[in-house]
């Protein structure tokens, strides 16, 4: 029987990409910092707080979110905005450009002494696995930009941002919110709708994951089931090619 060559479904400058990240994260954070910490999932034993779409409510999963990425709780501040709502008013400058819409901001410290700040949009309060995900990607924003560990300047700031909170093990989150498909009914009409978040693509996302899992020396991660069909369809592809010994920079850990 003839098998045929493992195949991946992203480019070869993605998965270029991500390997060489991966190994800047290492040297950066450290190999224990990878290892050794659980992969974060959408399940009462991580976010066990009732979640009642409140402001309060997210400051919470802030919090958890910030402990989990090894982040100091008291070290940031949250504040809201809509698109209704001009972020000069609350003397805010955000740090380098954002598209319009974005789920999340990260603002830029005048002084050392200062908290670091994100904002998050009012409309992610309903989506839950959407906020987390924005809150890991921005807290990623204050641990790389904030930390001073990269500068906003490199062009690929954002998509290192979503590797990281990848590395941090909290990459379903982000994985799931990096498209969405939805659908709508009225009295009247019907519809769907699509959304993007983040800057990664599913395909990148899936290789990223199977890369975590690959390196960990884990086959069959139970999460992988809690992932969007797609990104679950890419992560699963991705590790067959690693596992059936596609060409591949990464290297076992343990």
């Amino acid at each position: 029987m003839f098998w045929s060559k493992p195949k991946l479904s992203l480019l070869p400058n993605e998965q270029k990409w991500i390997e060489t990240s991966y190994d800047w994260l290492l040297i950066e954070f450290g190999k224990d910092c990878f290892l050794n910490r659980q992969a974060v999932l959408p399940t009462k034993e991580f976010f066990p707080d009732k979640y009642l779409s409140t402001e309060e409510c997210v400051l919470l999963i802030v919090r958890r979110t910030c402990q989990y990425m090894d982040v100091p709780p008291d070290s940031v501040e949250v504040t809201f905005f809509d698109e209704s709502e001009a972020l000069s008013d609350r003397n805010l400058r955000p740090q380098g450009e954002f598209r319009s819409g974005a789920a999340g901001l990260y603002f830029r410290k005048e002084k050392a002494v200062e908290k670091a700040r994100i904002a998050i949009h009012a409309n992610q309060l309903k989506r839950p696995m959407s906020l987390v995900a924005t809150i890991a990607h921005e807290l990623g924003h204050v641990i790389l930009l904030g930390g001073e560990r990269i500068s906003q300047d490199n062009q690929s700031h954002e998509y290192l941002t979503d590797l990281l909170t990848v590395f941090l093990g909290m990459g379903i989150f982000t994985a799931n919110a990096a498209f969405q498909f939805g659908q709508w009914q009225d009295h009247s009409h019907q519809g769907w709708n699509i959304s993007r978040q983040g800057y990664m693509s599913e395909e990148m996302f899936g290789y990223a994951l199977a890369g975590y899992c690959w390196m960990r020396n884990e086959h069959k991660p139970a999460w992988a089931d809690m992932l969007a069909i797609n990104v679950r369809h890419y992560f699963r592809r991705s590790l067959s090619y690693l596992e059936k010994g596609g060409a591949s920079n990464f290297a076992r850990l343990k």
